[in-house]
């Protein structure tokens, strides 16, 4: 898929945090959406592409995917210090993706403070499609700091 400029709204909802995204397709807004969490931990331009990993999640709906994604990014900070910056679907149906993630390992000195999520979270989650202006896929997504 062609990379294009990130475009998310950071959201502030009493003691939660989190960010509102809109793609032109599915596969995109999961691609997007996991940028975006990225982008709110360390800044994306801070990131280069000189490492690869491969994620695979499934789920039995597109809500319980995206939540396994997103968690999926973070648990792969956690676990390894791995940032993405550039991601490849190898595979994506809506209840499964498989993906090549190209980024690097946190150094402090270069990417700063990360801001801490502890997970992303299903409450206030919404995912749906517009029709209108234009044919499009919306998330809102909140965030367990």
């Amino acid at each position: 898929m062609p990379e294009r400029k990130l475009s998310y709204q950071p959201l502030d909802h009493k003691s939660d945090t989190g960010f509102s995204i809109e793609a032109p397709s599915l596969q995109r807004l999961y691609i997007d959406a996991a940028s975006a969490l990225t982008d709110l931990m360390v800044k994306l331009d801070l990131i280069e592409e000189n490492e690869k990993r491969t994620i695979s999640v499934e789920a039995p709906n597109k809500e319980q995917l995206l939540v396994k994604w997103l968690n999926e990014i973070l648990f792969l900070f956690e676990k390894d210090k791995f940032l993405s910056k550039k991601i490849v679907f190898d595979f994506f149906d809506g209840k499964k993706i498989t993906a090549s993630l190209f980024g690097e390992f946190y150094q402090p000195v270069r990417h700063g403070h990360v801001s801490e999520i502890k997970a992303v979270t299903f409450h206030q989650l919404e995912l749906g499609m517009r029709s209108e202006p234009e044919h499009s896929f919306f998330a809102k997504v909140f965030l367990d700091l």
